[in-house]
C-alpha cells in the first residue's frame, strides 16, 4: 500500500471548471469524491446518460446506489471502505451502472486518494475518471479505419453544423467471412479486411469517409444523394479485390455484398440509419450475395411487417397454436370420380392481419425455425382428423406437407413415427409431400427420413414435379409413390401442345416404374376433359373443391357416406 498524498486542492468550483475542460478533451468522466463528507463532483456530460440529480451532490453513497447495478454494489462498498479506512489509497474497479433507458453499462473506475490540506480538518479525496469500457472503440486496429463510434460522431457533427443537406451510406459486408477464418485462419481473415479497407480508401471521394464496423462490415459515408455513384463505388471495389486476388495467385476466394441508403441529415436519426443500412446489406445477401441493393421504404416496411408477423406466429405457437388451422382440399380418383383423400394445408389468421396467405407466413415460419413445432402440430392434427374420417372411408388417405427445415434441423422422423404409433393410424394411409425444389439441400437426414418412411409403408409424394432441380436423378433414391404436377405445369398443357405432350410422357414414365400421378390446379371442366386423356391417377383443384376447414370438408364430401351407411 502506498502513502496517501497530501496536496493543496483548488476550491470545489475551480475544480468543477477544470473537469469540464478535461471533458472536452476526453470521453471519460472526471470525478472528485470527498470520502469523509460524502460529497461528489463529476463531469456534467454524465447527466445525459445516467439519472443523477446533478453533477455535484452530497449523500453520494445513497445517490450512486440508484445508478449502480445492485449485484455490484457490495464489491464497490467493500473497496470504498478500504479507501476510507486507509487500507488502500488506489481505486481500480470494473463494474456496472444502469443508464436512463435501464440498459446496463460496464464502466472502469480508477482513482487515487489524496489528503485535502486546504481544509482545517484534512479529508480524504478520491480523484479519478470513469470510462465506459463497453462502448465501441473509435478506431479499428486491423484496418486502420475509424470505427462505428467515430461514424456516429461524424454523422452528428454534420447534422448539427448543417454543412451537408443529404448523404449516402454504402455498407459493405464480406460474404461467408466465418468460413474464411475457419478455413484459412485469422491472419488471412485480417488480410481480407485490410484489403477491403485499402480498396475503399482508393475509391472514396475527397469528402467521403470510410469506417470499419464490428465483424466483417464497413461503411463509406458519402456527401450528396447519388445512390448510383455508391453502387459504382461498390463495383469498383469488387474489381480491385479481384485484381488483388489475381496477383496473389487466387490463394483464397471471397465475395462482398453491399447495401446503399440515401438520407437527409435533418430528418434522420443515426440509429434508424444504422438499421436501414443493416437491412439493405441483408437484402443484398438475401438476393444471392456478391451484389448491391438500394434501400426502399416499401421494402423496409414489408420487412418490418414480417418481423411483426413473426412475433404473432411465435405468440401463437406459445399459446396452444392460437390462430393456426388445418384446411383440407379433396383429392379425387380419376377412375371413380370419388374423393379418396385430402391434402392438409396450413392456414393462419390474426386480428391485426386477418387470414394471411401461406406464401407470406410459411417462409417466415421456415426462416425463424417455428416451422418445426408448427409442422409437428400440423401432422398430428391432420392424422387425428383423418382417423375420424376413416370411420366412414377406411382407405381415406391424408397428404401432409413437410418442410426441409423440419427434416434437416429436427428429429422429425422420430416425431412422425411416434405420432403414428401413439394415434394408431394405419401408416399406409399417411402420405408426406416434399417439394422438389427442396431437394437441392438433400443430405443424410433427408435420406434417413425417406428410408424410415418407406420401411414403415408410409407413402411419399414429390410435389411440384418438373419445377425444381434434377428431377429424374432423385426418383430412384426417393422411391416415390406419387408425382404431383402443379398448376403452373398443367395449365400450360391445356393451351400448348408441347407441354401437353411432355406431361403425357411424364405420366407414362411414372406409371412404367410403379408411380402414380396427381394433377394439381384443375379449375374448369375444359381443363379436366383435356387433361384426363393423359390418364393421371388423381385430380386436385378448385374444380372439385377449395381448401376448407374440417367441418366444411366433412359436410361437402363425406357426409353422404355416413347417410349411405
Amino acid at each position: 500500500m502506498g502513502k496517501t498524498t497530501s496536496i493543496n486542492l483548488v476550491g470545489r468550483e475551480e475544480f468543477a471548471v477544470i473537469m469540464e475542460v478535461f471533458a472536452r478533451c476526453t470521453d471519460d468522466y472526471m470525478f472528485l469524491f470527498d470520502l469523509d463528507k460524502d460529497e461528489y463532483i463529476i463531469s456534467e456530460q454524465i447527466l445525459e446518460k445516467f439519472d443523477l440529480p446533478d453533477n455535484h451532490f452530497f449523500n453520494a453513497g445513497a445517490v450512486l446506489e440508484k445508478v449502480i447495478y445492485p449485484e455490484d454494489m457490495p464489491d464497490l462498498t467493500e473497496d470504498l471502505e478500504k479507501l476510507k479506512s486507509g487500507k488502500s489509497d488506489e481505486h481500480n474497479l470494473e463494474y456496472r451502472w444502469v443508464d436512463r433507458q435501464g440498459k446496463i453499462v460496464w464502466i472502469s473506475c480508477r482513482g487515487v486518494v489524496i489528503q485535502d490540506s486546504t481544509q482545517k480538518q484534512k479529508t480524504k479525496i478520491l480523484i479519478g475518471r470513469i470510462t465506459e469500457i463497453g462502448s465501441k472503440r473509435k478506431a479499428d486496429n486491423v484496418t486502420g479505419l475509424f470505427a462505428e463510434r467515430q461514424l456516429l460522431l461524424d454523422f452528428e457533427k454534420c447534422k448539427k453544423e448543417g454543412n451537408c443537406r443529404n448523404g449516402v451510406i454504402l455498407r459493405i459486408g464480406v460474404d461467408n467471412f466465418k468460413e474464411i477464418n475457419e478455413r484459412y485462419g485469422m491472419e488471412t481473415g485480417d488480410a481480407v479486411l485490410k484489403m477491403i479497407a485499402q480498396c475503399m480508401e482508393l475509391v472514396r471521394g475527397e469528402k467521403d469517409r470510410c469506417y470499419k464496423l464490428d465483424g466483417d462490415e464497413f461503411v463509406l459515408l458519402m456527401e450528396g444523394n447519388d445512390t448510383q455513384k455508391a453502387r459504382e463505388h461498390y463495383h469498383t471495389i469488387r474489381i480491385l479485390i479481384e485484381e488483388h486476388r489475381k496477383v496473389q495467385g487466387y490463394q483464397n476466394f471471397y465475395t462482398i455484398s453491399a447495401g446503399v441508403v440515401g438520407f437527409f441529415y435533418e430528418n434522420t436519426e443515426f440509429e434508424k440509419l444504422h438499421n436501414y443500412s443493416e437491412f439493405a446489406l441483408g437484402m443484398a445477401k438475401k438476393n444471392g450475395k456478391n451484389c448491391s441493393y438500394v434501400y426502399t421504404e416499401e421494402d423496409y416496411e414489408s420487412y418490418v411487417k414480417s418481423i411483426k408477423i413473426q412475433e404473432k406466429l411465435r405468440y401463437a405457437v406459445n399459446h396452444d397454436f392460437q390462430g393456426f388451422q388445418v384446411y383440407y382440399q379433396p383429392i379425387v380418383s380419376l377412375e371413380t370420380q370419388e374423393v379418396v383423400g385430402a391434402e392438409a394445408l396450413l392456414r393462419f389468421s390474426s386480428r391485426e392481419y386477418g387470414m394471411l396467405s401461406p406464401g407470406v407466413f410459411i417462409p417466415i415460419l421456415e426462416e425463424s425455425g417455428l416451422i418445426i413445432p408448427v409442422g409437428e402440430w400440423v401432422y398430428r392434427t391432420a392424422m387425428r382428423q383423418s382417423m375420424d374420417w376413416q370411420r366412414l372411408m377406411p382407405e381415406f388417405r391424408i397428404n401432409i406437407n413437410l418442410s426441409f427445415i423440419q427434416i434437416c434441423k429436427s428429429d422429425v422422423v422420430s416425431g412422425i413415427m411416434a405420432s403414428i404409433d401413439e394415434l394408431g393410424i394405419e401408416p399406409s394411409t399417411v402420405l408426406f409431400e416434399f417439394t422438389e425444389s427442396g431437394m437441392i439441400s438433400y443430405d443424410d437426414s433427408v435420406q434417413r427420413l425417406l428410408d424410415v418412411l418407406n420401411e414403415n409403408e408410409v407413402k411419399i409424394a414429390l410435389d411440384d414435379f418438373g419445377t425444381g432441380y434434377s428431377s429424374l436423378a432423385y426418383l430412384q433414391n426417393l422411391r416415390v409413390n406419387l408425382l404431383k404436377l402443379d398448376r403452373g405445369f398443367t395449365s400450360k398443357a391445356v393451351v400448348n401442345d408441347f407441354d401437353y405432350n411432355l406431361i403425357g410422357h411424364i405420366v407414362t414414365m411414372a406409371h412404367s416404374i410403379g408411380m402414380k400421378v396427381c394433377f394439381e390446379g384443375i379449375e374448369t371442366e375444359e381443363e379436366l376433359q383435356k387433361l384426363r386423356k393423359l390418364e393421371p391417377d388423381y385430380i386436385q383443384g378448385f374444380y372439385y373443391g377449395k381448401p376448407v376447414d374440417g367441418e366444411t370438408f366433412y359436410h361437402s364430401h363425406l357426409r353422404k357416406l355416413e347417410k349411405a351407411s
